[in-house]
């Protein structure tokens, strides 16, 4: 006698409406419309853009420009966890660095 076979189901994919399964239980995780979300990207993307730039492309580049870069991308980082970890302290953490960062840019 065979055992039977069991499937998996895969919940957060079939409320999503069937779109892939990982890419929907994300975006149902994120909202990409959050300022948040947003400027932690922000912050990922320029630091990673200068620091390939200074190591990849320009190696005669000041070292003070990849360590801005290496900064940037820090604190992009930091955000995107604080941002991402949930709410409580840490989504409040969120907030405060946000604020803190508007001030410098």
């Amino acid at each position: 006698m065979e055992a039977p076979k069991r499937e998996v189901g895969n919940e957060p994919a079939a409320a999503a409406g069937g779109r892939g399964g990982g890419l929907a239980a994300l975006l149902q995780l994120i909202e990409l419309e959050d300022r948040r979300v947003q400027a932690s990207a922000f912050f990922l993307v320029w630091g990673c853009c200068v620091m390939l730039h200074g190591t990849l492309l320009n190696r005669a580049a000041n070292p003070e420009h990849l360590l801005a870069g290496y900064a940037l991308f820090t604190i992009g980082a930091a955000l995107a966890f604080l941002t991402l970890s949930g709410a409580g302290r840490l989504g409040r953490a969120a907030s405060r660095v946000e604020e803190t960062l508007r001030g410098y840019f």
